[in-house]
């Protein structure tokens, strides 16, 4: 088996002969040829007889990358990292938070768990699924489950990216069932040490290559007494090899199996299957307990109690508290007793209400649970954010469109907020609102929406949007691009928070009272140093859509960020209520040395496993030209980067062999790739006549952590040249 993380290239397929022709039959050889100014060449003779790709890894009919699970202990044992697998390979590790996992606070799991799974979040590179379920209240949970019935159910890796980015951690499920189940468990427990070894061995594997944190364990079938013997023995191994391959990995249990064997759910943590909760990191209890139940477990668990998540079916199925919108009757006596909670397949809020209304459902659901969830907050600069959702009903970059029609894409979701509404204790009638909207955007597919009022007599409101503890460097800048809608005249402007702690010094920043801390109202950047001029680019100025960009320096010395707020104040003069509503459209918060650091450079962008088909006629007449499938890989810090933008251009006639390439067009759009690879699926291009080349290029734009544009000469390039075969 090769070091764990190690690519193994793709076995080589034979070739066939046509003994008419004496060619062979399958893919044309495709050479590197040269190098040009727009990078690498690589030249095509287009035929239509492609090398499969494996099924596991892309879909049959298009050959996009989709995400994968396995079936059986014979294919999770058959499993080793191929280049097949790069796809699923999530983009970096969870990212820092406060307070971590570790500490003792009653802590929130989201078990995902919808239609099977595997459905438009499967497809690595996104869909075009005009609605889809999508998460966006990420500061409320700690961990992620992505459940199915399969029995190694890999989490898709759009839905790790999202989570890493927000600090939550990501866990799969091997989950065996009924007598198939048991047979399966039979397998590799009932014999020796080696059997279950290699099975850990293997899931620890998939964690630590495919970079998400570790595996919720179901078994749900019963066990002999030799397989339910070694099963603690089983959990032991495999967190303890979990803990050394993957930093921060978690193996939890779910009441299921108890310690004679059979199949019976406790509700509860007890003796009965106390012994799997002692062999991994914690227990996901089944969901028909009442009060007595939380009870007892807070005498069973000793000191690990946050370490009990305690089973809620949002769905409301069986003898339960709550579920539904009563979910949060469930929420309040979890908490009442120190426990932690799992929230099971909220995905309700999809699945059984009105797609029409699901942001206004989903934040209800969440805004009634809110009370009884404790946020963690994002440790780490810099942090830049746009509120794209992961979906939309067009893509926007920078005000503009820059292609339309409907999209998802989980993994492309950008820091999200804290939603709902705040009224002011002092006058309720002043208030704000919060939530996302796809009406419009700045960058990505969608935008904050905020509304409130000022009441007469208050001179400003505020909402708190994302809770953050950073250390600061002594140099920070900041950017909000923002515009108000209708008349509104308010003030707005963004405000942020600092640790009380007496060491910490703001240079020339005017002081608000808090409660527990102190609130800064930074001061616009005027004449920026010269190396911050691209990010400063538009600083000040009048955007495309109406948008406004504000942009901020902030000197400071031994302080911790706190909080960042919008507030909005009233004009100078006003006497009467002042309602707004403030659509935001980025956030930017980066120290001083990320913008002085050099750009992200893509390098070595090369072309292959290519796919030709003929474009199927439109309308009456066919129309001519073909599709072209390929992957493209590429060298590039992943970082220093949030994502790459993949963009074509195409020549439509290259001109005779060895001529000079066409003046490129402006490039198009194609998508997000999240690691050093992605595949172009079914691009049209233009038929090259006999004799003659056509051409298309590829580009790769790296997108840089602190939001910065990248210059073209930065880019990766590189260039299919493709004739036809001769008669």
């Amino acid at each position: 088996m090769e070091a764990p993380g190690a690519l193994r290239e793709p076995r080589p397929r034979q070739r066939s002969r046509d003994p008419a022709d004496g060619e062979e039959r399958g893919p044309p050889k495709r050479r590197r040829t040269e190098e040009d100014q727009e990078g690498a060449v690589f030249r095509e003779v287009v035929g239509f007889s492609p090398d499969p790709l494996p099924v596991r890894y892309y879909d049959k009919d298009t050959t996009t990358p989709i995400s994968f699970y396995l079936s059986s202990v014979e294919e999770l044992l058959a499993w080793t990292p191929d280049v097949e697998d790069g796809f699923n390979v999530a983009a970096g590790p969870v990212q820092g938070r406060r307070p971590p996992l570790s500490s003792q606070r009653p802590r929130t799991l989201l078990c995902h768990d919808m239609m099977g799974g595997y459905l438009d979040d499967k497809f690595v590179q996104g869909s075009a699924a005009p609605s889809a379920y999508v998460f966006y209240h990420w500061q409320y949970i700690d961990i992620f489950v992505y459940f199915s019935h399969h029995m190694v159910t890999v989490p898709p890796v759009a839905w790790t990216n999202a989570a890493h980015r927000h600090g939550v951690c990501v866990l799969g499920t091997f989950i065996t069932e009924w007598k198939p189940g048991g047979q399966q468990c039979e397998a590799f427990l009932a014999g020796d040490d080696r059997a279950y070894q290699a099975v850990a061995d293997q899931l620890v594997l998939m964690a630590q290559f495919l970079r998400f944190d570790g595996w919720l364990v179901n078994i749900e079938n019963s066990l002999s007494s030799a397989a339910v013997g070694n099963m603690p023995r089983f959990l032991q191994y495999l967190t303890a090899q979990l803990h050394r391959q993957v930093p921060g990995g978690l193996v939890l249990w779910y009441d299921s199996v108890v310690t004679s064997g059979q199949l019976k759910w406790q509700d509860e943590l007890n003796e009965r299957n106390r012994v799997f909760f002692d062999s991994c990191d914690g227990i996901f209890t089944n969901y028909n307990w009442g009060e007595e139940h939380l009870e007892r477990m807070r005498g069973q668990a000793g000191e690990r109690l946050a370490d009990i998540y305690v089973g809620v079916d949002v769905f409301g199925r069986g003898n339960v508290v709550g579920g539904r919108f009563d979910t949060n009757k469930s929420l309040e006596l979890i908490r009442k007793h120190g426990l932690s909670a799992a929230l099971f397949a909220p995905g309700w809020v999809y699945e059984c209400l009105e797609k029409a209304e699901f942001f206004q459902n989903q934040d209800r659901f969440w805004g009634l649970l809110a009370p009884y969830l404790p946020t963690h907050s994002i440790c780490c600069l810099p942090f830049v954010t746009s509120f794209c959702p992961g979906m939309g009903t067009r893509r926007v970059r920078y005000g503009q469109e820059e292609a339309v029609g409907p999209w998802y894409h989980p993994g492309a979701q950008e820091p999200q907020p804290l939603f709902g509404e705040r009224r002011l204790e002092e006058d309720p009638r002043g208030w704000v609102r919060t939530q996302l909207c796809l009406a419009d955007a700045w960058n990505g597919g969608g935008s904050l929406l905020i509304r409130g009022a000022i009441p007469p007599e208050v001179q400003q409101v505020a909402v708190r949007l994302f809770s953050l503890q950073v250390p600061l460097p002594p140099r920070i800048f900041l950017s909000l691009v923002y515009k108000l809608e209708g008349t509104a005249k308010v003030r707005v402007a963004l405000e942020l928070t600092t640790g009380d702690e007496g060491s910490c010094d703001v240079g020339g920043i005017s002081t608000l009272s808090a409660d527990t801390s102190t609130r800064h109202s930074p001061r616009p950047l005027r004449v920026p140093p010269p190396k911050l001029a691209r990010w400063t680019a538009r600083c000040g100025q009048q955007l495309a859509g109406g948008w406004v960009q504000r942009c901020y320096e902030l000197s400071m010395r031994r302080c911790l960020l706190g909080d960042l707020f919008m507030s909005f104040t009233r004009p100078p003069g006003s006497q009467d209520e002042e309602s707004f509503v403030c659509r935001l459209g980025e956030i930017q918060v980066v120290g001083a040395h990320g913008l002085q650091s050099p750009l992200p450079r893509v390098q070595g962008v090369s072309v292959s496993q290519t796919c030709w088909r003929r474009a199927a006629p439109e309308g009456a007449e066919p129309q001519p030209g073909l599709r072209l499938s390929c992957t493209l890989r590429w060298s590039c810090p992943l970082s220093l980067v949030r994502c790459f933008r993949i963009h074509c251009g195409r020549g439509t006639d290259g001109g005779p062999s060895g001529g000079a390439p066409p003046a490129p067009e402006r490039p198009t759009f194609l998508g997000l790739a999240f690691v050093n690879q992605y595949r172009v699926v079914d691009l049209a291009v233009a038929e090259a006549e006999p004799g003659r080349e056509a051409r298309v290029e590829f580009l790769v734009e790296p997108d840089p952590r602190e939001g910065l544009l990248v210059p073209r000469a930065q880019w990766g390039r590189a260039a299919v040249l493709y004739s036809l075969r001769s008669p």
